[in-house]
């Protein structure tokens, strides 16, 4: 068996630096791994000098022996940016490390609820505030991470750039389509109370082929063509009823926040490859990187190449996700006031799993009263199916490769 290829290190590389420890490889031969472990040491001391700068302005979150998260020096550095959802449930005082051996008493001083985020405050001297680069990395650029000390927590690359996880800040027309339907355009099956659709006039019946001129092919294409618009915009639509043009002005409004019921397959898939941040979702501002940090190091820095801070780590999702809010946004964020911690409602709290032991997501109770045919359940389970393709489509990508 030949030495492992510089693929297959930079691979084990990129797969092992979150853990600290190379993978189980079968059939590894002694020298082979040896060659890895050189390897991946040689490549660690390489990225130190890029992450001295942000090292400094990391720190490790503690309650009793548990680590809980990383965190973000932030203002005039006794303050610290961390994972909500990880240091609320925490049993016991918080303390922080930054590497240098010293350990500060911290407080929750404030909370950024809707983007699972919460501000310390240290007690002591202070610690060396980040200095964020405002610039976006661009598709496929590398990042890292550091840990407190210097040494890379992850690393990985761009995949998807800026975008808004929540559904509910997305543009929503408010219609069912039929699916069965074959000529060109889609024709409507349902239309939702209370939608800018049924406050506009359409009818179920109606057939849909143009969105602001653009020619509707199907549920793709009227999707694609709702893609970046956002709630309060008016859309030109053109549609047929019983054979005749109408033109309809329609004000689009904001997706309800409706329970999900993803199924088990979904939740290994998504924890396939280690642990995964109990919060991961919702994010109004974040950046997708394959780079795969603990759940526990969540909340620190990230950089580019030229070690310049790009933002701050939010979640780790899957095997193949984690998400970055960008400095903009996190600069922004911290211009507004956060809430008072002692404000933070358990029934909210509990529902973005901050409880001991809760996920994320958690599938909702089937009603025994809905009717099966049910549009917001049948939508609900659409896009269950919409969002397990993309896993499985972004497996075979990789294959592929």
């Amino acid at each position: 068996m030949k030495a492992p290829s510089k693929f297959l290190l930079a691979y084990l590389l990129a797969g092992s630096l979150g853990a600290q420890q190379l993978p189980d490889i079968p059939l590894l031969r002694p020298e082979e791994r040896q060659t890895i472990d050189g390897e991946a040491d040689e490549f660690s001391q390489a990225l130190t000098p890029t992450l001295a700068t942000a090292a400094k302005s990391t720190v490790r979150v503690w309650a009793g022996k548990r680590r809980l998260a990383y965190g973000t020096v932030v203002a005039d550095g006794h303050k610290v940016l961390t994972k909500f959802s990880e240091v609320a449930r925490a049993a016991g005082s918080l303390r922080v490390d930054n590497g240098d051996g010293a350990v500060r008493a911290a407080v929750i001083a404030g909370v950024y609820q809707d983007e699972d985020l919460a501000l310390l405050t240290l007690a002591g001297e202070p610690l060396t505030p980040v200095q964020w680069f405002a610039g976006e990395p661009k598709l496929g650029s590398f990042l890292t991470a550091p840990q407190p000390g210097g040494k890379p927590a992850a690393f990985g690359v761009v995949s998807v750039l800026q975008r808004d996880l929540r559904e509910t800040d997305k543009a929503y027309l408010g219609v069912l389509g039929d699916p069965h339907f074959t000529g060109p355009g889609v024709k409507v099956q349902d239309v939702q109370a209370e939608s800018g659709a049924a406050a506009a006039g359409l009818r179920a019946g109606d057939v849909i082929l143009r969105v602001n001129k653009r020619p509707i092919s199907g549920m793709l294409e009227l999707r694609n063509a709702l893609t970046g618009v956002a709630p309060g915009t008016r859309v030109a639509m053109e549609v047929t009823r019983s054979g005749k043009p109408i033109d309809l002005d329609v004000l689009l409004g904001n997706r309800p926040d409706l329970p999900q019921f993803p199924g088990e397959r979904l939740l290994q898939m998504e924890q396939m490859g280690g642990p995964t941040s109990r919060v991961h979702d919702s994010f109004s501002k974040v950046i997708q990187t394959d780079m795969r940090p603990d759940p526990n190091q969540i909340g620190g820095p990230v950089v580019d190449l030229q070690g310049r801070v790009i933002g701050i780590t939010m979640a780790r999702a899957d095997r193949t996700r984690s998400f970055i809010m960008p400095s903009a946004a996190v600069t922004k964020l911290l211009e507004s006031k956060p809430s008072d911690p002692g404000r933070v409602n358990d029934a909210v709290a509990e529902a973005r799993g901050v409880a001991a032991g809760q996920s994320r997501v958690r599938p909702a109770p089937l009603d025994p009263g809905m009717a099966p045919a049910d549009p917001e359940r049948l939508r609900r389970h659409a896009d269950d199916m919409q969002r397990l393709l993309e896993r499985l489509r972004e497996e075979m990508e990789r294959m592929d490769r």
